[in-house]
């Protein structure tokens, strides 16, 4: 395959889709419980929720979460505060008689609106969430720890979602994965969530673009979007209303320059340095994103001379990276630390 950027954008979602096989055994496992639960007169039907359910999760898949919709006869019994828990405990029997070495609520502290199920033959979890259907396209979901049941609106995201990345020809979930991979890339924001991300991705993608194009664009949204309330699709929920002010500065911080680098990236494309434009993208995603080869000395030192030096360090013989090469015989410079002593930090560039 011959190496460009959009290649290697291909490279990286490849890097980032799920093992078909698991993504077939998540659903494989969903029928077989949605036909047992139904079998036991438990359930009235059930959908997959979250982000493996709109196809943008991450590899590797961690957990499933199946909304189990309640028959309506079974509301007057379990509005009441017990009544998420009722619903939970009743699911019991019929998975036991499935798997009788499944495990429940193990591991981390489990999540008051689901069930976890630990199987002893997949590597992720199941959570089973109780919910009752409305008269209109929201959901009430229980809450045990809380012994509520409260509206939401997973299944309206769950269409906006799949509406948007039809209008995008099918490229919005593998675009939003690639923006999750980035922002997990960079160990600052590891508190964005990844409906945040995907909530930043669908203000900003609307149309069919080239993956570069709606990374950079998704970026350049985000340095000044995380500065205020970020909407999940739906239009419902602000996902940063935790987020401290500390927060919302460092994620503006660090998406205002990764936009710099996407932006310098695409210029070094249109300039014709696709190995310098790679590189940049590489320094954004890291490893899963394919790297350009190591230059030859010679090529360096003529770069140098004549370019400039991009983000990720690379000279280039364009003019369009981020910072100028300094004057002089490439192969005689060296930084100064400003007392006269010649370190590694870019500084003043003497020539002899």
């Amino acid at each position: 395959m011959k190496r460009t950027v959009d290649n290697s954008f291909t490279k990286l979602d490849e890097n980032l889709n799920l093992d078909p096989f698991v993504r077939q055994k998540a659903q494989t496992l969903h029928n077989t419980i949605r036909d047992d639960l139904t079998k036991a007169g438990l359930i009235a039907g059930s959908f997959l929720q979250g982000s493996f359910a709109r196809k943008t999760m991450l590899k590797p898949l961690k957990d499933v979460d199946i909304v189990c919709l309640l028959p309506a006869y079974l509301w007057e019994q379990l509005r009441g505060p017990d009544g998420p828990g009722r619903a939970m405990e009743s699911f019991k029997t019929p998975i036991v008689a499935r798997w009788p070495d499944v495990q429940f609520d193990v591991g981390d502290e489990p999540s008051g609106k689901a069930l976890r199920l630990t199987l002893s033959d997949v590597d992720f979890t199941i959570d089973l969430v109780p919910a009752f259907d409305t008269d209109n396209d929201y959901v009430l979901i229980g809450d045990r720890f809380e012994g509520t049941w409260e509206q939401s609106n997973t299944r309206i995201q769950l269409k906006r979602v799949s509406d948007r990345n039809q209008a995008t020809d099918g490229r919005f979930v593998h675009q939003v994965r690639e923006l999750k991979a980035l922002t997990k890339y960079h160990k600052e924001l590891d508190f964005v969530s990844g409906i945040v991300v995907e909530s930043l991705a669908y203000a900003c993608v609307g149309r069919k673009m080239l993956d570069k194009d709606a990374v950079a664009a998704v970026l350049a949204y985000a340095k000044d979007g995380v500065k205020g309330p970020v909407l999940e699709p739906a239009g419902d929920d602000d996902v940063t209303i935790k987020w401290t002010d500390k927060e919302r500065e460092t994620a503006a911080r660090v998406y205002a320059e990764a936009s710099r680098k996407a932006s310098e990236a695409l210029r070094l494309e249109r300039a014709g340095d696709m190995d310098g434009a790679i590189s940049v993208w590489r320094s954004l995603f890291g490893h899963a994103y394919p790297g350009a080869p190591t230059r030859p000395v010679l090529d360096v030192m003529t770069a140098f001379a004549a370019g400039s030096v991009s983000s990720a360090g690379r000279p280039s013989t364009t003019t369009v990276a981020q910072q100028a090469a300094p004057p002089g015989r490439s192969w005689t410079r060296r930084p100064d630390d400003g007392r006269g002593s010649v370190v590694g930090r870019p500084g003043t560039w003497p020539s002899r």
